[in-house]
This record gives C-alpha cells, structure tokens and sequence, in this order.
C-alpha cells in the first residue's frame, strides 16, 4: 500500500474548503446492534497510529518500539489497520487475502480490538482494482464485487476481534467537484452496509468524515452520515487554512466547540475519531510542543465527559520524515499553492507525531497520551 494517500484530512483543509449550505439536521438513531458497537470494549478506547516512514534512523525506530510497549502495557486497547482495495484484489476476484490477515493477527496477538479502514473512496479520489476504475460508486457490478470482498474480510476482522470497517474516507473532499457523487456514495453505503449486516450483524459499517466539512456545509454530509452505524471523524486542531498564518492552532474553546459540532453533527450516534492530530512546528507554524500537549488534553477532557465518543486513534507516533512530507507535497504542484503555504503544510507533517523523527525523543504530548491511555482504562 502507497502509504502517501493515507493522509487526507490535511489535503482536504486545502482543497475542500468550498462547498453548499444545507439545512441543518440531525443524524436518525442508532439501528440494530452494530450502531452500540457490541464487540468494542466499554468505555473510551485510545489508540495510535505508528506512522508511514519507509525508515527511520536507528534510535528512533527504538524509541517507536520501547514507545508502542509503553502504550500497550498502560491499557491501550484498541488498533487501526488502513488498506487499500486494490492491494487486497490485484485481480478481479483474485483475493491477497493474507495481506489482511497478517495485520489483523498482529493486532489480536497484541491485544488490540482493530478497527479497520478500506476506502472505495478515498479522501484523494477513488481506490478501486484496474477493471473497475471510471465506474460510478452506485453501479451494481461496483457494489457487488466490494460485496464479494467483504464476504471474506468481515468473518477474517471477527476472528481477530474486529469491530469496525469504514467502507470510504473523505469522500466530501469531492462532493462540490462531482455534484452527483454524494448520491452515488450514500447509494453505495446503504448496499454494503445491508450486506455486511447479513454476514454479521454485530459487525458496525461506516464512512469517515472530515470535521473541518461542518465549517463548508458540505451538500450530502448529513445523509451520509445518518446512513452509518456510527458517526467517524477526522479531526485536527487547525484554524482555516486559507488565511495566514496557514495551519494556525486552534484555541482550547474552539477545540471544545469542534467537538461540540461534531457530537450534534453524529446525533444520538456512538462516534469513533479515526484521526486525531496535532502538529507541533514553530518555524513556519504557529505551534509548540505545549500547543500540541495543550489539543491532547483538551480533547480528551471533552471525551471523558463523553461517553459516545468509543474510540480515538492518535495522529501519530512519529513524526514524518522529510523524505516522505517532501514526496506527499509534491502532489500540489499542479495546484498553484503559494510556496509559503507548502512549506507550512510540509512542516505539519513533519512535526505531527508524539516523538521526534531526528532521534526519536518523547514530545510533551506523548506523556498526556500515556495518562489518558491509563485514565481510561481505570473507567
């Protein structure tokens, strides 16, 4: 899997911020057992995603390690798996069904309940096998063969004590782009969705969401959202980006009033945050270490309070290396972004997670991320 498309909220900040009023409206209820997520642990469940580096230097890759073993035996419960359709079908009906499986037993054999990602529409565009590209997401032969998919993924994600698929992430990036594709997405939802509940009923279908879409009225939003078993976020502490300072961090009432959006925006749904970050940079941004401790504890004083608010996973444990920021920034150079303005989002990248890249040492965010691992796993 191109680990370079699983960063979308960022890139939606900066391309998505256009969009259509709608009238404001709740999400309809939870439905059957899946929307209370039964195979989920009680409680507020925290996790974190390690990163996407294709290496890191020697003391840092110790650091990840001694790191992750530090969350784990603080109570961390839960884990996030990402993976691409077509690397999962390389061929029609051609299944790599061990690419999966690998990752799923590594979670379980950690003790980690996975909750798992595969975008049929990701937040760049779609992410389909050869033979189905340029198809509309409510074509029958679209829908049944992501079906056919799921036949053998939903019992694999049981085995392994799984508990939640997202079937698309940020598809709302392109909803103004392609005015019928929220229609189409909200199609394709309903019909897996039904079809993963025959499989198994306690199994939750969703589709993340962008937090920063409340700001833009995105047209389709709500409808889409009032289809899931359980609303799912990204979210980051940034102000709009398109005006300066770019990525600008967010105070501690509008962090609070995100959240609030995003509960009322859930309705009386269970909600699971799938990217939750922070950036720390002080060159071109106008962060810190205590700025990104300061979002951390802010946040999760909020989801203490809050118990629909099931899941959390950590936007990241390190930092993106420049090589890796360099080739995902490289993407909008068709875009005619000012060069200011990628080089700050260059440095959200390269300064997102909780330890240092250069050397693998622990930011202050890391030891609010160890308490609150530990504080919920007392509740």
């Amino acid at each position: 899997m191109n680990s370079i498309k699983i960063f979308g909220s960022l890139l939606l900040l900066i391309l998505g911020t256009c969009g259509c009023e709608e009238d404001e409206n709740t999400p309809t209820e939870n439905k059957g057992k899946a929307g209370h997520l039964p195979f989920l642990s009680n409680g507020n469940n925290l996790g974190i995603i390690k990163g996407f580096n294709y290496s890191n230097p020697p003391a840092t890759e110790d650091s990840i390690n001694a790191r992750w073993e530090e969350a784990l035996e603080s109570g961390m419960s839960t884990g996030r798996i990402q993976i691409d359709w077509s690397e999962l079908e390389p061929r029609a009906k051609n299944y790599n069904k061990k690419a999966l499986e690998n990752k799923l037993a590594e979670m379980q054999k950690q003790n980690l309940q996975s909750f798992l990602l595969i975008s049929a529409y990701d937040s760049n565009g779609p992410e389909l096998p050869e033979d189905l590209k340029g198809m509309k997401f409510d074509n029958p032969t679209l829908i049944k063969r992501y079906n056919e998919l799921m036949d053998w993924v939903i019992p694999m994600l049981v085995k392994y004590d799984g508990y939640l698929i997202s079937v698309s992430n940020e598809p709302g990036n392109d909803f103004v782009k392609f005015p019928d594709l929220h229609d189409e997405i909200l199609t394709f939802l309903k019909k897996v969705k039904a079809h993963i509940h025959t499989i198994n009923e306690n199994v939750a279908a969703t589709i993340t969401m962008a937090e920063s879409n409340l700001n833009t009225g995105k047209t389709g939003m709500k409808q889409i959202i009032a289809e899931t078993d359980v609303a799912c976020w990204n979210f980051y502490g940034s102000q709009s980006v398109s005006d300066t300072p770019y990525f600008a961090a967010q105070s501690e009432s509008q962090i609070r009033e995100d959240v609030r959006q995003m509960l009322s925006s859930s309705g009386n749904k269970d909600i699971v945050i799938q990217e939750l970050g922070m950036w720390s940079g002080s060159n071109r941004l106008n962060s810190s270490e205590k700025i990104q401790k300061r979002f951390f504890k802010t946040f999760f004083r909020k989801m203490e309070k809050e118990d629909r608010i099931r899941a959390v996973y950590v936007f990241q444990l390190v930092d993106w290396s420049p090589e890796v920021a360099e080739q995902y920034v490289q993407i909008f150079d068709e875009e005619n972004l000012p060069q200011e303005y990628v080089e700050a989002f260059a440095e959200s990248l390269e300064t997102m997670g909780l330890i240092r890249y250069e050397d693998g040492n622990r930011k202050l965010a890391w030891q609010e991320f160890i308490k609150w691992v530990k504080n919920f796993q007392k509740k």
